[in-house]
């Protein structure tokens, strides 16, 4: 469906170059909901312009439907941008239009006529939950409500890819959770292939099948998003997921260890299995849990615990059997 395939993008002032993305690839297939995650300056919303070519690759290239579209130009780009909506952080909504004509307004430019705009926008605006507010101004909505007209507008023309970036770090974590629900709802619905981009792991948990992170212009790691999750692989990847599972713990427990302080990590039916009782009983272990937790990413089970065991002759047997009932077993060092 997509392919970026060794994308770079390079920015010149007078006194030096830089490369805001390096030597990117991914495939993003039909009907993903691909998550692109990394911090500010990461290079992940000019990665995602090249799709639409609203950024020019300075070098690579990208493929849409086995067809490579970077040098599009005129009729052959327009025809291309036709068939990718885009969601954005700030909404960009006109001001002196309503919810309607805002709507409308990418249906207008393509041609579409009177009565079949004014059909696709009351159904749009019954999609998002504002057919009560057709006739209302920006000024007039929540920002919740703003960036609902955002992606009616994005959806206007029937696109078959929908580029989100960041179209929720405007929002409060309430707005936030109904707009990322509405946008699962309408991928469930009409299957749009969705890339997204965001800074934010809970994000990606909560939306995404697929997800690349990104770190200074490159792709540090990519995979199903679940298995980011429960077995991160580079340093930078370890971080994100360390913060947004809240895995940190004060400094005095550290000192205050008298055994092994470790990070047990489970993933599938071995998340709802009762390992520990059977460490307790097994080995007359002294286990206190420290942190713990099971969550399900795309409806699959991932549990991670935190735990210190006391002075114990058996710690090396404990931790071997450990490592063969659970995912993981790490020495937590915060």
């Amino acid at each position: 469906m997509v392919h970026i395939d060794n994308v770079s993008v390079e920015f010149h002032t007078k006194e030096h170059a830089f490369k805001a993305v390096d030597g990117v690839s991914l495939k993003i297939e039909e009907g993903e909901v691909f998550g692109i995650v990394g911090t500010s300056g990461a290079g992940k919303s000019t990665l995602l312009r090249t799709i639409n070519l609203l950024q020019r690759p300075t070098s690579g290239a990208v493929w849409i439907d086995s067809v490579n579209v970077t040098n599009f130009t005129g009729d052959k780009l327009r025809s291309i941008r036709h068939k990718i909506g885009m969601i954005f952080q700030h909404f960009n909504l006109i001001h002196t239009k309503t919810v309607f004509d805002n709507i409308a307004f990418p249906m207008l430019i393509s041609g579409a006529d009177k009565e079949v705009i004014k059909a696709r926008v009351l159904e749009l605006a019954t999609l998002v939950g504002l057919s009560d507010k057709i006739h209302f101004y920006p000024s007039q909505l929540s920002g919740g409500q703003k960036q609902r007209v955002g992606i009616a507008r994005a959806l206007a023309n029937n696109p078959r890819i929908l580029l989100c970036d960041e179209p929720t770090s405007a929002l409060d974590l309430e707005t936030t959770n109904s707009i990322l629900e509405l946008l699962k709802d309408i991928h469930q619905k009409i299957g749009i292939t969705t890339i997204f981009i965001t800074h934010e792991m809970d994000v990606i948990k909560k939306t995404c099948t697929k997800v690349a992170v990104m770190d200074k212009g490159v792709v540090v790691e990519s995979g199903d998003v679940y298995d980011i999750f429960a077995a991160p692989k580079h340093p930078f990847t370890k971080k994100l997921v360390s913060h947004t599972l809240n895995l940190e713990l004060p400094e005095r427990i550290h000192k205050d260890s008298k055994g092994a302080l470790l990070k047990i990590v489970y993933s599938g039916q071995r998340a709802e299995e009762s390992v520990l009782s059977d460490i307790i009983h097994k080995f007359d272990a002294d286990i206190n849990i420290l942190h713990g937790k099971i969550e399900y990413i795309n409806e699959k089970p991932l549990g991670i615990l935190i735990v210190d065991i006391k002075n114990n002759n058996n710690i090396d047997d404990i931790v071997a059997h450990l490592k063969q009932r659970t995912t993981s077993v790490e020495a937590f060092n915060g």
